[in-house]
């Protein structure tokens, strides 16, 4: 399903490339073919010829374009598109446009969706009445979607947020992922919850659709944020995900039995974890701190005299010891802030405590320095090393004596890096040999073969990369079988096909099995198991 924020960004490439004021010419597609079942649309697009567009709106999973007193509502449903001028009429999946607009100077094409002719003020008015509760929306009202969701008492949540009329532009990834940060189990009813878990169930659901929106402008994968939807691990705990099929509609469900409970009274809103993601999780407003956004004084710092890059616990130079600058104070509030609270954060990791170093003062031809030397290798038994002689003392002599000892490797710390060579530090010990610490090489002893478990997709043979799991959906006897092809876009992927099921047994009709998976809340969840094809109804 095409959910709100495809809709909005739709919408906001007409409002950008389509010019206003362009005369409609002709309408085109399988709306406006000339059979039976379409007779009464031929006739009623008739009544746009030479009308002017106005402008296009959104609301939720709706688009409306206007042409004077005249306007088109298209609804995208499950895999619905939109091109402008395309060089190409077919949709990604081969399918002819089902309405094409040409205006005067640009084409505007639809594929695969609902287009239903409406009035202009009525649209304008549905608009205006439901603009605030659309999650998309930039007039969004936190307090007037509390208050729709609150008086669908007696609803699950999994229904009241997908309902249209409650929360306009949320779809099925929107409902799992906000439910999932907000702890609360998807049959709890509104009912059960308190204000401050209302609020942050909103607030979950808008800020899920920011992200959702976010992704899909800058072209940047959504499925790494998903945390229970279509994924067979919880991306928090690792657990299992229940997938079923829940509430009225019977929509298709994701939950965590960890993360998420049943009972809202055990959700305690300020210890929920929040999303390491670029939008807007992290601000916390009245709600919680800040402590997981990094301050300046945790920063390191250059030293202003001998631009040394000292640790953000030194108070003074390392090198020169001159006192750290004092930092400027901004006294800036997010109320106080012209930005909204949609402000792109940056979440950074947390600060664990600094490494212990050894200084050795040295003296060189411009002055006294102060080396630092951290050792970044796993914490084990350690060996004070002569640092003062110029070089690393061997424990023992064992690598003197031909032993194969296997020594591990570090990359150094930027402060110790005073080789030209990232990858080696000539070692001197006091007997005069030279020993190379390199990067570890895997070695293996001749006539030995280490194998490694091959991925569980095949790869294709054009690109060597791992082929991707597909259903076909076409009506025909395969319909329902599981394949592999080739994980590039269409544009670059190679003609790569394999059949997934040729493991799978027959039925008693000598016909491949198909395999299901249990959607039922029960001890058999999950699990998948071989089911007759069904036949094909032609």
């Amino acid at each position: 399903m095409v959910e709100g924020p495809g809709c909005t960004l739709n919408g906001e490439k007409i409002r950008s490339k389509v010019q206003r004021g362009q005369k409609v010419k002709e309408f085109r597609g399988s709306l406006t073919t000339n059979t039976q079942r379409n007779a009464t649309n031929t006739i009623s697009f008739q009544i746009f010829m030479g009308c002017p567009y106005t402008g296009v709106e959104t609301l939720g999973k709706e688009l409306f374009m206007y042409f004077g007193q005249r306007a088109l509502r298209v609804h995208f449903g499950m895999d619905g598109s939109m091109r402008i001028n395309p060089t190409d009429i077919t949709s990604r999946k081969g399918s002819p446009p089902v309405l094409e607009i040409h205006l005067t100077n640009d084409t505007v094409s639809f594929f695969d969706s609902t287009v239903e002719i409406r009035l202009t003020e009525d649209c304008e008015q549905r608009v205006r009445a439901m603009e605030s509760l659309d999650v998309c929306s930039c007039k969004f009202s936190f307090s007037h979607a509390e208050e729709t969701v609150r008086r669908q008492s007696c609803r699950m949540l999994c229904d009241v947020l997908l309902d249209q009329a409650v929360l306009p532009g949320v779809g099925n990834i929107i409902k799992n992922e906000a439910l999932f940060d907000s702890g609360l189990h998807p049959s709890v009813k509104v009912n059960q919850l308190t204000d401050t878990q209302l609020h942050h169930l909103v607030k979950m659901t808008r800020d899920f659709t920011l992200l959702f929106y976010k992704c899909r402008k800058t072209g940047s994968a959504l499925n790494k944020h998903y945390k229970v939807y279509k994924r067979p691990q919880c991306g928090q705990c690792n657990g299992a995900v229940t997938v079923c099929r829940l509430g009225d509609n019977g929509r298709m469900t994701y939950f965590c039995d960890r993360c998420q409970t049943g009972d809202a009274s055990e959700v305690n809103v300020s210890k929920l974890p929040t999303r390491n993601t670029l939008v807007g999780w992290a601000y916390q407003g009245s709600m919680g701190s800040n402590d997981h956004v990094a301050k300046r004084e945790e920063e390191e710092w250059a030293c202003q005299l001998c631009t040394l890059i000292n640790q953000p616990m030194s108070k003074a130079c390392d090198a020169c010891l001159t006192p750290r600058p004092e930092l400027p104070k901004d006294n800036v509030s997010p109320e106080s802030s012209p930005f909204t609270r949609d402000l792109i954060k940056y979440p950074c990791n947390a600060f664990s405590k600094p490494q212990e170093g050894l200084k050795v003062n040295r003296r060189a031809a411009f002055g006294n320095t102060t080396l630092m030397f951290t050792d970044l290798s796993p914490k084990g038994k350690r060996s004070s090393p002569n640092y003062a002689s110029g070089g690393w003392q061997d424990k023992s002599g064992a690598l003197s004596k031909g032993e194969s000892t296997m020594v591990s490797y570090s990359q150094p710390h930027k402060k110790m890096r005073i080789d030209h060579s990232p990858f080696s530090v000539s070692n001197k010990p006091h007997n005069g040999t030279h020993h190379n610490l390199s990067p570890p090489q895997n070695n293996a002893p001749t006539g030995v073969t280490q194998t490694q478990s091959p991925p569980s997709n095949p790869c294709c043979a054009s690109h060597g990369r791992p082929s991707v799991l597909r259903l076909v959906t076409k009506q025909g006897d395969n319909k329902g079988r599981q394949f592999y092809t080739c994980s590039l876009p269409r544009e670059t992927q190679c003609k790569f096909f394999e059949w997934a099921d040729t493991h799978f047994p027959f039925c008693n009709h000598a016909k491949r099995c198909l395999m299901r998976t249990v959607l039922k809340l029960g001890p058999n969840n999950g699990r998948n198991f071989y089911m007759t094809a069904p036949k094909n109804p032609g």
